[in-house]
């Protein structure tokens, strides 16, 4: 063990290593910084449309309901485009932004689900998504729930499904499941009935063997099982590019520090040196 330290300590108090490792983060940390802006100056874009066709001072729940339909309508177009030709590369198979699904629609009921999170997300709205239990299987069909000041809503952009309340108001989640009978009569002729709200599961812990439960079990002592259960890791990740360059940016900030203290260590040891 100690020999692994000395080796890793040798690395990363080399100076031409970290010139290197800095110039690397830097150059990484700019990129993600101008993808970021870029990514967020579309889904702005689509904000302002939504407000402007859909007047949400008067009624909020109309923004909503206008966010999913662009949503459905942007996807559906390039599903029906890019269904043949997926796109292929390290952006689409391992960063996996959201403006790959916006772009693409190639992702099923997972794409339309990110587009909407992310354009609520940017319109400044708490959302989370949502992995229906379909047939007894988790993840069967992926919704968008959002956080209005009444509560919870429910979204379904790929179906361009929304469910009223007698009041009025939109449903949640929770709702529509307790009262399937009643909010299935507002479904479209061609939804299809197994998408019955019968149970949701917000975050996969078993997706990372071990380490997955291992968090859940931690994060459980402290909040608890029921808002445990409610915590949607990838509504977390939906800025993707910005998480990537506070990642590349606290690297270079740390290569930075290493780096100077190697300089200061090279200057000592000749001052030393020469004494």
């Amino acid at each position: 063990m100690r020999k692994i330290l000395r080796v890793c300590k040798k690395i990363f108090l080399n100076t031409s290593i970290l010139l290197f490792l800095n110039g690397l983060m830097l150059g990484l940390s700019l990129y993600f910084k101008l993808e970021s802006n870029y990514e967020d100056s579309l889904f702005s874009g689509l904000v302002d449309n939504v407000i402007e066709t859909t007047n949400p001072s008067k009624n909020l729940d109309s923004f909503f309901i206008g966010a999913m339909g662009l949503t459905h309508t942007l996807e559906i177009n390039r599903q029906n485009i890019f269904k043949n030709n997926k796109p292929r590369g390290l952006k689409a198979d391992f960063l996996r932004p959201a403006v790959v699904d916006l772009m693409t629609g190639n992702g099923a009921c997972g794409s339309y689900a990110t587009v909407l999170a992310r354009l609520l997300k940017s319109a400044g709205y708490k959302v989370r998504i949502a992995q229906m239990q379909v047939n007894g299987i988790n993840g069967g069909h992926i919704v968008v729930e959002a956080k209005k000041r009444s509560g919870w809503i429910v979204l379904d952009p790929l179906v361009n499904q929304y469910f009223k309340k007698p009041d009025g108001s939109l449903a949640s989640f929770k709702d529509v499941q307790q009262n399937w009978s009643y909010y299935k009569k507002q479904t479209q002729p061609n939804y299809i009935q197994s998408y019955n709200y019968s149970g949701v599961r917000y975050t996969n812990w078993n997706k990372i063997p071990y380490i997955g439960a291992t968090v859940r079990s931690i994060i459980k002592i402290f909040i608890g099982e029921e808002k445990t259960n409610e915590i949607a890791l990838r509504s977390y990740l939906l800025r993707k590019y910005h998480f990537f360059f506070l990642i590349t940016a606290t690297f270079y900030t740390i290569s930075c520090v290493l780096l100077i203290m190697s300089l200061y260590r090279k200057k000592i040891r000749r001052v030393t040196e020469l004494i």
